[in-house]
């Protein structure tokens, strides 16, 4: 299967680290596309969506210069209430993380966590996601 993921982190070392490990996943194929911050991850969702590559998961830091997190969260889910967020970050339990809980991310991928381990959490909320779709087809048919 071949997924499109928007990794939309202030830490160029983040998207480099998580763009080798995705590579490395044999199971499936992944897209990564590259926001730095949390005003230019909105856009280009936006603009992946518009051309119709929506990302099937973005993986949303909190604390970024220019919008954080949060705010980006909240934006994106207004226009694409079914935009598959979660946040990467290493602020878990915190006020920022449950704000952008409650704007809409759906779950929290721990930043610094051992890196087998989060690819194998991102393969897992993939898989979860396109299982839930095909059983909602199945029904409708």
């Amino acid at each position: 299967m071949e997924y499109t993921i928007l990794i939309v982190d202030d830490e160029e070392a983040i998207h480099r680290l998580l763009t080798r490990f995705l590579e490395r996943v044999t199971k499936h194929k992944f897209i990564a596309y590259s926001a730095e911050n949390g005003k230019n991850g909105v856009e280009m969702y936006g603009k992946l969506a518009s051309e119709g590559h929506k990302p099937d998961l973005v993986l949303m830091d909190l604390r970024m210069p220019v919008m954080d997190g949060a705010e980006a969260t909240r934006r994106i889910i207004e226009t694409y209430p079914k935009a598959n967020i979660y946040l990467f970050t290493a602020y878990a339990r915190t006020d920022m993380e449950i704000d952008a809980l409650k704007a809409g991310a759906k779950g929290t991928v721990s930043k610094y966590s051992d890196w087998n381990w989060t690819m194998g959490t991102i393969v897992d909320i993939l898989e979860k996601r396109m299982e839930v779709g095909r059983q909602r087809s199945e029904n409708r048919g």
